[in-house]
């Protein structure tokens, strides 16, 4: 990668309207309505009273796949998603339109050979009023561009986890389609549908994008410890450990404490914690 390249990186400033269909799009590909009769999440699904996901932030206003700009030389095939931060000032409603804005925080060199984490930040505000609705910054690790110097400033370091046994424990199964179904989202990394690119990065198929990941574990975090209610969301944060496939039986594991709600997600098949360091708050009543 070029560094200096990536930090002057130049965003055009959008303004992106939504639909109820979007919204629910969404949904689908978090793997909202696996059970067509639980009616509890008929309202992210259903035009009528419809009540937007608050991760939905997250891909409104995508700024595509930027990192694979050739002039950046950035090794692309390697990218995968670090760390994710989400925090909100008010609900999105379930259509719309938000103005965008995306700016580089800063590059993390994890040094040569073990690759960097480059840092942007989307702002998003209500089109109308100017109001901010929330703040998304987003950690891509580029494995193969390390040794390129640490630049700019990153978000401060996500905790370490309680020792003690989680509070509570919610299993879901991943769809298998779900990677078909939440690219039409916004991300169209051939990573997360193309056979022979994951084979070049590693995989033996296909993996499923982080923030599809933690859009699921947004959702049994709000129908669990949210009242199941959007407008409480405050935001969360969590460190993508390691890749999820579609069809994984996921885990999400949930401490509740004076400091917040801290969270954890492991694919049972494998024992492996798939995201990690997660922190979930709720925003006053």
């Amino acid at each position: 990668m070029i560094p200096e390249k990536i930090i002057e990186y130049g965003f055009p400033d959008m303004e992106v309207s939504y639909q109820e269909r979007d919204v629910i799009l969404y949904a689908l590909g978090v793997n909202v309505g696996q059970d067509p009769m639980n009616e509890r999440e008929l309202k992210y699904l259903f035009e009528e009273e419809l009540q937007a996901l608050p991760p939905y932030a997250m891909v409104l206003g995508h700024p595509g796949f930027w990192l694979r700009d050739p002039a950046l030389e950035v090794d692309w095939v390697k990218l995968l998603h670090a760390e994710q931060f989400l925090s909100v000032s008010r609900p999105l409603p379930a259509k719309g339109t938000v103005l965008v804005r995306h700016n580089v925080l800063g590059i993390t060199d994890k040094g040569e050979g073990r690759g960097a984490i480059v840092y942007y930040e989307k702002l998003l505000r209500d089109a109308e009023t100017k109001e901010e609705l929330c703040r998304v910054t987003t950690g891509v690790f580029c494995r193969g561009d390390g040794g390129c110097g640490d630049y700019g400033e990153a978000p401060p370091k996500l905790a370490m986890m309680p020792e003690q046994s989680p509070d509570i424990s919610i299993t879901k199964k991943t769809d298998l389609r779900s990677a078909l179904i939440y690219r039409l989202s916004g991300d169209y990394n051939p990573l997360h549908i193309m056979p022979d690119i994951a084979r070049q990065a590693g995989y033996d198929r296909p993996i499923l994008h982080g923030l599809c990941s933690m859009g699921i574990a947004g959702l049994v975090l709000q129908e669990t410890v949210g009242e199941s209610t959007p407008s409480l969301f405050g935001g969360y944060a969590c460190r993508f450990s390691k890749p999820v496939f579609p069809g994984d039986i996921l885990r999400v594991d949930i401490w509740v404490g004076d400091m917040g709600v801290r969270f954890r997600v492991v694919a049972e098949d494998r024992n492996e914690v798939v995201l990690d360091r997660g922190h979930f708050s709720l925003r006053a009543h």
